[in-house]
């Protein structure tokens, strides 16, 4: 008897969120035993590159493999940032339909980090069929609801059935029509992440994760208590199971901004959250340094980023 992975995971990547894409599956492979990560390759060098150091859990994807008429289009009347937001969904449904042979799928993005299994997100209830995050906006973040929406798309899970697939493919159509890099008002839309907010109401068994330690940010980590237990992170009272880093910014191979929006004055957030994902970017930088010397892609440099939390290590 064949027996079925767990988890299919799928991303997007371009050269300047490699780091962190090698951080996040340096992540998945300390906490998870079965799964694979499908890596939609939004440049050829990113392809190349995973190819050559050959990581067993990882399936690079060249851009070409998922290419449409529609996909062709939205590449041609939108930002790159936007075109890479639209890819979320097509590379989803892509290894839905290719690789079928797992319980559970999952968009991830690349600045995504996991301290503890993915199996603490699906067990919460096995048997859904879709399953979303709240952003769970601290006061500071209240206003972004209008614009950011109720979800956050960095995590979308999938069980392997039609009520996901029918989602999904949705989904994908709707960003392949319209996926734009700033909020539209009137329509309500904002990039990829909106129009998964009419899946409560649209498809039955859509659970919205519980757990506060499932995609925990910058923008809903002041709400909470950190602390530690045995080693491990918790988050008012729960495992922390991953972490967002969005507005965290790479300076140089030591240098970063870890926040764009504010200074982390909670230590336990500081030095249990941020630190050890700040050392593992340092290390894979290290690693692709000696391997790929003139990879160099990803930094911003100083001036550009804000006075808000430098760190140096």
């Amino acid at each position: 008897m064949i027996m079925m992975s767990r988890y299919h995971f799928s991303t997007v990547v371009s050269q300047d969120h490699f780091f962190k894409y090698l951080a996040l599956v340096s992540s998945l492979r300390n906490t998870s035993r079965d799964f694979k990560i499908y890596t939609l390759c939004v440049d050829e060098i990113v392809w190349h590159i995973l190819n050559k150091i050959s990581i067993e859990e990882v399936v690079p994807i060249m851009l070409m493999e998922v290419d449409s008429v529609m996909l062709e289009k939205a590449k041609s009347d939108r930002p790159f940032q936007a075109f890479c937001w639209t890819l979320k969904p097509v590379a989803l449904q892509y290894i839905m339909e290719r690789y079928s042979d797992c319980e559970y799928f999952a968009h991830l993005d690349a600045d995504l980090f996991f301290y503890e299994s993915p199996d603490h997100i699906f067990l919460e209830n096995p048997d859904a069929s879709l399953y979303l995050t709240h952003h769970r906006n601290s006061r500071e973040f209240l206003k972004y609801y209008c614009s950011t929406g109720i979800f956050n798309t960095g995590f979308v899970g999938c069980k392997n059935d039609n009520t996901a697939y029918k989602a999904v493919s949705k989904w994908k159509n709707q960003c392949l029509e319209y996926c734009p890099i700033k909020e539209d008002p009137v329509r309500k839309i904002f990039g990829d992440q909106r129009y998964v907010e009419s899946w409560p109401d649209e498809f039955p068994n859509v659970h919205v994760v519980r757990n506060p330690g499932v995609n925990a940010a910058l923008w809903n980590i002041q709400n909470y208590t950190v602390s530690i237990n045995d080693g491990k992170v918790y988050i008012e009272g729960g495992p922390l199971i991953f972490y967002h880093f969005s507005g965290l910014t790479i300076i140089s191979r030591n240098e970063f901004n870890i926040n764009w929006y504010y200074h982390i004055d909670d230590e336990m957030v500081l030095n249990m959250i941020y630190k050890p994902y700040v050392y593992t970017l340092v290390n894979v930088m290290n690693e692709m340094r000696v391997h790929f010397p003139w990879f160099n892609a990803g930094f911003l440099p100083r001036e550009y980023t804000p006075d808000t939390h430098y760190l140096a290590v």
